[in-house]
């Protein structure tokens, strides 16, 4: 079959033998490559906009106002400015499954526990899938397995008289377990051609793999026969046919996720059959070890991304022929003009010409009949040329407020000024710039889904594939104060290891990749320590008059605080106090006497405290005087530790009012002052434009000046 003819499968159960299976997936291919060639197209322009390399070098000049690169780099600042956090908690906050707490946070810890460090590979993809995703309109990114094993001997067990008690043996063991991310380069991914997401049946990604790759994947035979016919890995720019060379030949290996057949292939175009096949390695729930790309500009009529430059690049080549047009009037306006060659003295005037000199004309008689300068020289005429250029930098300025409208970048300014007489208070002005960036919130929550699911793969393959003792060991539970109750932690390990289980019970939560915001994250804390500091003060006296209420306000404490952000961290010791008083509660009672015995043990210390009441009954009449001076004291003092109390409280709640207060009034000064700065760099940078333009004017008078001379 022709593996260029697309709509020439009938069905699938034709091609049964590797050689037919080769066949169909070289058809697949080829079908799913041809439906992406005008974006890969439309993609390397965008590129080389965004560098700067599409500039043709020909004679002609022309000036490029890059401010697409500009506005890329102020999105990304915006996305993506400090590392992420990664956030997982009981699902619907159930305060009492403390099992799913265990899990989430065993979870969270191995999640974050490669964030920040050298070989990042999260933070690197999500930046790299964020530059494609602006760029190009499409970032990926997918999830790996790994696993590294060794051979443990165990010796034979032996008696003291020599017998054999057990024979030894040998076992493999896995000795460290890894779910990495690998960015995906846009190029070097296909799918099969479809409408949307879920009618996807297939995704493959590209690998240019060398010799040693290859016999080290698919064995020393086919390794040493498949043939290598690449020699670079990345076409830069097809239309200036630049190329990255590579000294290395390579093999272009696919590796194809079939959602159908629920199996991975690997195919490559210069050998006869498939490499290689395997059933579902990793048993996802949506199958692809990627998460749904971030995709630009999707329509239901193709699941293909269209480039943001493509909606504007009408206002980008605009704007860069009226900046051509400036800079070649900028360079027009000067003092330049025509004279009469009779006159010497008029061109020696603007040679040699300096202060307070004179310079003499031959013939003033004839000077003064011709008029004298204005009938003898004639300039060009640059005011009807200074019209037209500040024509041309009106009309560039008006393309590029619409270009910003159109890209967005206008309601980062929008949302940071005030309209003229409009609200001025920082509320008003918190929600106009809450509003007025509607599509900057939805491109971040975009780009936080995405993020979110890529944790979601990874937390799916920890708990599918990690043994429990590698759980336990890189979450490092045992140091948490959940890690002395070993129930607890064998419960969260088996609901890990419960995949269908885990779903309903813990939850990755979108906002998990929200920039790390060390004030704030203290300003949660001391919000945390607050209400439990509240909580205790309000309930100390219930539980010292009724002590058997001890253990339902504790679990109305534990409800109240798993609302809190990061309150998992504390729970276990809260659990640990409940612990302890439910096991003073089973304690036994100590056992009563036997009321007889009791009776007749009550009338002798009868009889012996009737001669004891007889002398306390002095020295009480002179110790009761005293003894009520000093109770009238201790009432005094409760009730002024009480009215102490009350009013530290309210001032603890004023002086919180204020920070309140002016916590809001600084973030309203901060935007404030940001506008300004950045409006006052915009007028700085047309000021220094100005100052440039007129310093060619400059230089370009005197190179004039030199040729004429």
């Amino acid at each position: 079959m022709a593996a260029d003819t697309q709509g020439s499968i009938d069905s699938r159960a034709e091609y049964k033998t590797p050689n037919d299976q080769k066949a169909f997936w070289e058809i697949e291919l080829t079908a799913g490559l041809k439906a992406q060639e005008r974006w890969h197209k439309r993609a390397n322009r965008v590129v080389n906009r965004y560098t700067g390399g599409d500039r043709a070098d020909t004679e002609n000049f022309t000036f490029q106002l890059n401010l697409f690169y500009s506005n890329i780099q102020t999105t990304q600042a915006m996305m993506f400015g400090k590392l992420p956090e990664i956030t997982l908690d009981r699902r619907n906050t159930d305060f009492s499954d403390d099992p799913a707490r265990v899990a989430a946070m065993m979870l969270q810890r191995m999640l974050q526990a490669d964030i920040g460090k050298p070989d990042d590979q999260y933070s690197t993809s999500l930046k790299l899938n964020l530059q494609d995703r602006l760029i190009t309109g499409l970032g990926v990114a997918r999830v790996r397995y790994e696993m590294d094993k060794e051979v443990r001997e165990t010796a034979a067990q032996i008696d003291i008289n020599g017998q054999v008690l057990a024979e030894g043996f040998s076992e493999e063991v896995i000795t460290s377990e890894r779910a990495p991310l690998d960015y995906v380069h846009w190029r070097d991914c296909a799918w099969s051609p479809c409408r949307t997401w879920s009618e996807l049946r297939w995704f493959g990604f590209k690998e240019m793999m060398t010799r040693d790759q290859l016999v080290e994947r698919f064995g020393e035979k086919m390794g040493s026969a498949i043939p290598l016919t690449k020699t670079t890995r990345i076409v830069e720019d097809e239309l200036l046919q630049e190329e990255s060379s590579d000294s290395f030949k390579r093999g272009e290996i696919w590796e194809i996720w079939d959602k159908d057949k629920k199996q991975v292939v690997w195919y490559c175009s210069d050998y006869d059959r498939l490499l290689d096949t395997k059933p579902d390695p990793f048993g996802l729930t949506g199958f692809f070890p990627v998460p749904r790309p971030m995709a630009s500009n999707l329509t239901t009529s193709a699941y293909m991304p269209i480039p943001d430059f493509t909606m504007a690049q009408d206002l980008y080549n605009e704007i860069d022929n009226l900046e051509t047009r400036i800079s070649m009037l900028t360079q027009a306006v000067k003092a330049v003009g025509v004279y009469n060659s009779a006159i010497d003295g008029v061109k020696r005037m603007l040679v040699e010409g300096i202060e307070n000199d004179l310079i003499p004309v031959d013939n003033w008689a004839v000077f003064s009949e011709n008029g004298g300068m204005k009938g003898v020289i004639d300039w060009l005429p640059i005011e009807t040329i200074a019209g037209v250029l500040n024509q041309l930098i009106a009309r560039r300025n008006d393309c590029k407020a619409q270009l910003f409208e159109v890209s967005g970048m206008s309601d980062i300014m929008r949302g940071a000024a005030a309209s003229a007489g409009g609200p001025v208070s920082a509320t008003e002005r918190a929600l106009e710039a809450r509003f007025s960036s509607v599509r900057i919130s939805a491109l971040q929550d975009e780009f936080a889904t995405y993020a979110t699911d890529l944790i979601r793969l990874r937390a799916e393959i920890i708990s599918k594939h990690f043994s429990p003792d590698q759980i336990v060991k890189q979450s490092n539970i045992l140091n948490t104060p959940d890690g002395q109750n070993q129930e607890l932690i064998q419960a969260a390990v088996q609901l890990l290891k419960n995949g269908e289980e885990l779903i309903w019970r813990v939850q990755v939560r979108p906002e998990s990749v929200a920039m790390v915001d060390f004030a704030a994250l203290k300003q949660e804390r001391t919000d945390y320590l607050m209400a439990i500091s509240q909580f205790l003060q309000s309930s100390g006296p219930i539980m010292e008059q009724e002590p058997a209420a001890a253990p339902m306000l504790m679990e109305m404490l534990k409800w109240g605080l798993a609302g809190f952000k990061g309150s998992q961290d504390i729970e276990g010791v809260i659990d640990r106090a409940l612990d302890q008083m439910s096991q003073q509660e089973q304690e036994p009672e100590e056992e009563q006497p036997d009321p007889e015995v009791q009776k007749m043990e009550m009338q002798m210390q009868l009889e012996q405290g009737k001669a004891e009441a007889q002398m306390q009954l002095e020295q009480a009449k002179n110790q009761g005087a005293m003894q009520l001076e000093q109770q009238g004291l201790q009432i005094d003092l409760q009730r002024i530790q009480v009215e102490l109390d009350a009013k530290i409280q309210e001032k603890q709640a004023d002086i919180q009012q204020d920070i309140n207060k002016e916590q809001a009034q600084l973030e309203a000064n901060t935007t404030e002052e940001r506008f300004e700065t950045e409006q006052f760099l915009i007028r700085e940078t047309h000021k220094a434009d100005e100052a440039i333009r007129v310093e060619q004017a400059k230089t370009r008078l005197a190179q004039i000046k030199e040729e004429d001379e």
